[in-house]
């Protein structure tokens, strides 16, 4: 009986011992399977950090030009006589600027777009500050973009109810609002709306201050963006444009054929990753073909305009190509981008090193006629190409015979 009793008992121990080794196994196995910082998507790879400066809240600054020109007010007598107005109170025929040119009187609707823009806002944790101007700076408006913070906003623009003659000096009052609100622990983002030329040397100071905005990360730290949006054919400006051009990462223009009120800005994902293996072992492809899975977010509006499209190109290299005529409208979040290896598995495998990844630079450009939508914070893409060694593991245990101690 107590030898029937010691066989079972042995026999246990044995059974307990084969699955302690087994789970060890396991275990190791785990261990070795590399983690993938990037998330796996269908046909492709994305990372997190569409959003600009994705680490840091938001600072969305409004400078509103508040210029009697706004009610079309002029001095050009060949228009009627203007009659007083109010909300906000205007005298005319006090002012010295008589007149009234009905199609330079923009403000209504130019303060709707303002609340618009504001109400678009989704993020509440951004700081809006809205800071009507003249020859100067008068007013400042300010409250995060909750519900609340949204109303009080849209009561003390309703209400605003200052408007004097001044001329437009665009340059002094957007480099005091860079100065004044913009600190290197936001994202910082300034809408200048304004409807004329600079008054006086206001032009030339503008456009040097504009050309020089690249230093403010030197000042203000990353994350400095400008939109000049003009509201009229006398803010248009082919000097400021091509400034904007040189700089089109963190300067962006709204000339006046475009509705501001409809116009959206998007921001793309910094970086993304394509397992070079999944392209030709059949987890996404067998012929080294697949789709790169691009994240994009709103930063401005909240729809894709109608007929807006992108192409996206590839820096010159010998292992992945990406057709630069392919139009991309995005979708649902994603801009879905065809891309095609040049060599085999085998070829690149040989190539490439294991133990870091080839980056290339994937940049986006939007078709010349897609008017109503752009892209802030940079069009280009840090592309990684990993290549890793298929992980594997060994799986080993030793059972003892009965009669081993």
């Amino acid at each position: 009986m107590m030898g029937s009793s010691f066989c079972a008992l042995r026999n246990l121990a044995l059974m307990m011992k084969r699955k302690v080794s087994l789970l060890l196994a396991v275990i190791v196995c785990l261990a070795v399977v590399p983690v993938q910082s990037f998330a796996e998507v269908p046909g492709g790879f994305e990372s997190a950090g569409a959003e600009d400066d994705v680490f840091k809240k938001e600072r969305r600054i409004f400078l509103w030009d508040v210029t009697i020109s706004m009610v079309g007010a002029t001095q050009n007598s060949a228009k009627p006589k203007g009659k007083k107005r109010a909300n906000p109170d205007f005298n005319y025929s006090a002012s010295g600027f008589p007149y009234y040119d009905s199609e330079k009187d923009i403000f209504d609707r130019t303060r709707e777009i303002l609340i618009n823009k504001i109400e678009e806002i989704k993020n509440e944790s951004t700081e809006i500050i809205v800071l009507p101007f003249r020859n100067g700076i008068v007013g400042e408006f300010r409250a995060n973009a909750t519900a609340e913070g949204k109303e009080q906003l849209k009561q003390l623009i309703n209400s605003w109810n200052d408007l004097v003659p001044g001329g437009t000096f665009t340059a002094t009052c957007l480099k005091q609002a860079v100065d004044t609100y913009f600190t290197g622990d936001r994202t910082n983002r300034i809408i200048l709306l304004t409807d004329g030329e600079p008054t006086g040397d206001e032009g030339h100071r503008l456009l040097k201050y504009i050309s020089e905005w690249k230093g403010l990360r030197e000042t203000k730290g990353t994350g400095c963006y400008l939109v000049y949006v003009m509201l009229t054919d006398e803010a248009d400006s082919d000097d400021i444009k091509k400034v904007a051009r040189s700089n089109p990462d963190e300067i962006q223009v709204i000339p006046p054929d475009v509705n501001v009120g409809d116009h959206v800005f998007i921001s793309i994902a910094r970086t993304a990753s394509i397992y070079v293996r999944d392209c030709f072992n059949g987890k996404i492809s067998d012929e080294g073909k697949g789709e790169l899975k691009l994240h994009y977010t709103f930063v401005d509006g909240n729809e894709i305009p109608d007929d807006s499209e992108f192409c996206f190109t590839i820096e010159e290299n010998e292992y992945i190509s990406i057709d630069p005529s392919e139009e991309i409208e995005p979708e649902d979040g994603f801009f879905i981008v065809p891309f095609k290896f040049k060599k085999s598995f085998e070829e690149i495998y040989a190539d490439l090193p294991h133990d870091s990844n080839l980056t290339l630079k994937v940049t986006c450009s939007k078709d010349e006629d897609s008017k109503l939508i752009d892209i802030t914070g940079g069009s280009s893409v840090d592309l990684a190409l990993v290549v890793k060694p298929e992980p594997r593991a060994t799986i080993s245990w030793k059972v003892m015979d009965e009669d081993e101690d």
